[in-house]
């Protein structure tokens, strides 16, 4: 378009305006919907590494013990939303060893979940 004086006239129409604003109105509208889903796996993961870490110092509170005090049996305690379960099993996979396995259950928006650990002790 020409302006009375020969120069080009230069911009946006009004209607180009308002479809750039519609189109990054949609855009931040999709982006906006997947903050809640990444928060949810941001706290499913914290908790799960919570669990984690409980079966974790529970394994190195066994295995920092002497061997012979170490009683066989099937134990369990609970901290705070973790349930610790832990079985000390005598001359396994061999005579003169002990297989220490312990487990961590809690209950999330998922339903129970739980994290296992598996070591063994020596002489």
């Amino acid at each position: 378009m020409k302006r009375a004086g020969g120069s080009e006239a230069g911009g946006f129409s009004l209607i180009e305006v308002v479809f750039a604003l519609t189109f990054l109105a949609v855009g931040i509208l999709a982006v906006a919907s997947m903050i809640p889903a990444g928060t949810r796996g941001v706290t499913q993961s914290r908790v799960l590494t919570s669990g984690l870490m409980s079966a974790q110092v529970k394994l190195e509170e066994l295995k920092g013990k002497d061997y012979t005090p170490l009683a066989a049996g099937t134990f369990s305690d609970t901290t705070s939303v973790f349930t610790r379960t832990w079985v000390v099993t005598d001359s396994i996979p061999m005579a003169g060893c002990k297989k220490i396995d312990v487990t961590s259950r809690w209950t999330d928006s998922h339903g129970t979940q739980t994290a296992q650990l598996v070591s063994y002790v020596t002489r």
